[in-house]
Order: C-alpha cells, then sequence, then structure tokens
C-alpha cells in the first residue's frame, strides 16, 4: 500500500512537472499564430544604416538653416535583428532570449524566451508607440507568461523589455514629430533641426 502511494505521489510530481514544462512552452495569447521573424546580421546592418542615413538630413539641415523633413521605416525583420542585439548586452535579472517584434496597426508585440526558476517561458508584450518630448517610447500595455508568475518578477520582465525597446537603443539624432505602428512596419517622421 506504501509502495502504491509513493508510486501515485511520484507519478503527480512528474507529471505535475512534466505538464508545467510544457505548459510553459505554449505561446500565450498575445503571441500565438505570430510567424516567426528571423534575426539577421543583414537586416541589423538595415537598421543602422537607415538611422545614419539621417545624418545627411543632419548635415543639409545645418548648412542651410532650414529644417528638413526625415522619414524612416523599420520592417519587423529589422527591428527583431536589432533587439536580438540589444538582448546581448544586457546584464542581470532575467535576460530574454530570442526577441522577435512583430509590427501591427496601432502596437508592437515583443516575443521571447527567458529561464524562469528553471523552466523556459514563452514571454509575449504589447507596447503602444507613443512620443515624449519628441522622442520615441513604447509604452507597455501587457505582458503575458504561458504560466502565472507573480507580480515582482512581472515587474522584473517590465524593466527587462524597456531596455530592449528604450530609445537610446534605436539611436535617433532628430525630432520625431510622429510615430506609426502598421502592419509588419514602424515608421518615424521627424525633422532635422539647423
Amino acid at each position: 500500500m506504501i509502495r502504491g502511494l509513493f508510486s501515485l505521489a511520484l507519478l503527480l510530481v512528474v507529471g505535475g512537472g512534466g505538464a508545467a514544462y510544457f505548459l510553459a512552452q505554449a505561446q500565450p495569447d498575445v503571441g500565438s499564430g505570430l510567424p516567426p521573424v528571423p534575426a539577421s546580421t543583414e537586416a541589423a546592418t538595415a537598421f543602422d544604416d537607415k538611422v545614419l542615413s539621417v545624418q545627411a538630413a543632419l548635415d543639409a539641415a545645418k548648412k542651410t538653416g532650414i529644417a528638413q523633413p526625415i522619414t524612416i521605416e523599420f520592417t519587423d525583420a529589422e527591428l527583431t535583428s536589432k533587439a536580438a542585439f540589444a538582448v546581448s548586452s544586457l546584464t542581470g535579472g532575467f535576460i530574454p532570449t530570442d526577441p522577435q517584434i512583430h509590427v501591427q496597426p496601432g502596437n508592437i508585440v515583443l516575443t521571447a524566451s527567458l529561464s524562469f526558476q528553471g523552466f523556459p517561458l514563452k514571454l509575449a508584450v504589447t507596447a503602444i508607440p507613443v512620443l515624449v518630448d519628441g522622442k520615441p517610447a513604447f509604452s507597455i500595455d501587457q505582458v503575458q507568461t504561458a504560466l502565472p508568475v507573480p507580480d515582482g518578477i512581472k515587474k522584473e520582465i517590465d524593466a527587462q523589455v524597456a531596455k530592449i525597446l528604450s530609445p537610446e537603443s534605436l539611436g535617433f539624432a532628430f525630432e520625431i514629430t510622429k510615430i506609426e505602428a502598421h502592419a509588419g512596419r514602424l515608421v518615424f517622421e521627424g525633422l532635422a533641426k539647423p
């Protein structure tokens, strides 16, 4: 009888741990059904080249004394590749891996994996692009995980996501007047001032 109870307890522990593992591998609702966005060196370089191309408008504004309009559009692949680079430089706390950014009308969805108490956990964050004093920012709308995590852990995850999406990581050297999220592309409009 004791052997039977022990076997039942062992089955529940192993089965429960296995179920928790497989549940943690599930994509949260916000991230389910999104196609994979592979990161690449080429897309990260394209992102950086677009940011550097602003220098010509800045030079023209200084030379003519007239503000120059600027429009920059980034694709999911470029944003994902830049996020992958940003993640590689993070330290401390929960470090997301395999970040993917999906731009949807009105918001962006960041999906990633992280390790929580030894379990790999899927994460999905919805953020809304906003302007704060002419600088891009991302207001985190919601954070979802496949398994419930304590509020303190969610705050730490929020902090790491904020680092990935920080305006400093974008490297803009001009005043942004408009930011729009469309399917598969994030568009910034602004002015290079003299």
